[in-house]
């Protein structure tokens, strides 16, 4: 039985217990919605269980409830991360006083960049667009994003028409067709087809602010 005293035994057993025992609430909170994340995205919301999560999380199923209510609330929480990272990027933009056209090639920089450099798919993004055609408060929550985007893109147009560096037109139909283009970026990571920063940023990025800003005939 000595062997069950062994220092290095007891130190291998109690590491693991005491490194997730010291983790802060924030830190485990992060634990809990990365394992939740993967099991949504193996499982599909409607199959997967808090029990599921709790054990990929190495937490017990009382563990979970105590940061969530529910797999709903653990859903919701994921959302709120994502979008937490289109409100920064709008907000860098609503805060950013350069020319619009170098403000409107900047933000079409971040989510080409964003979406190039994902470690592993966007697949969260089409679980929350097909959850939000079966659930009305994930459905605004989804649509209330889309509306933060073209509110702040329009503004972002606008401005270069005002500035005359852009061709006049309807600017929120422009953002509009502007966050589309995001979206299907994001439809087309999320199924592994990864956008390529170099082609895009150049070729596809001029093709674009071509269409919108003035030309000679214009000035004209």
């Amino acid at each position: 039985m000595d062997f069950l005293l062994d220092p290095k035994r007891i130190k291998g057993r109690l590491g693991h217990t005491n490194m997730t025992k010291h983790q802060s609430q924030a830190e485990r909170r992060k634990q809990i919605l990365r394992s939740a994340r993967a099991v949504f995205i193996d499982k599909g919301y409607l199959v997967a269980r808090v029990e599921d999560v709790a054990k990929r999380a190495g937490l017990s199923k009382g563990a979970i409830y105590f940061y969530f209510e529910s797999k709903r609330h653990l859903f919701v929480a994921l959302m709120e991360e994502e979008h937490e990272r289109t409100y920064s990027f709008i907000e860098q933009v609503d805060q950013d006083d350069r020319p619009a056209e170098i403000k409107l090639l900047d933000l079409g920089q971040q989510y080409v960049k964003y979406f190039a450099g994902l470690k592993s798919p966007p697949r969260f993004f089409l679980m929350m667009c097909e959850q939000g055609i079966r659930d009305e408060e994930i459905r605004a929550k989804c649509q209330a994003v889309h509306t933060r985007f073209v509110e702040a893109s329009t503004r972002v147009i606008a401005q270069g028409m005002a500035e005359g560096t852009f061709r006049d037109g309807n600017p929120q139909a422009i953002a509009e067709m502007l966050k589309a283009t995001i979206d299907g970026f994001a439809g087309q990571a999320a199924i592994g087809m990864r956008p390529d920063p170099e082609r895009l940023l150049g070729d596809g990025m001029q093709m674009i602010l071509n269409g919108l800003l003035k030309g000679e005939s214009d000035a004209s």
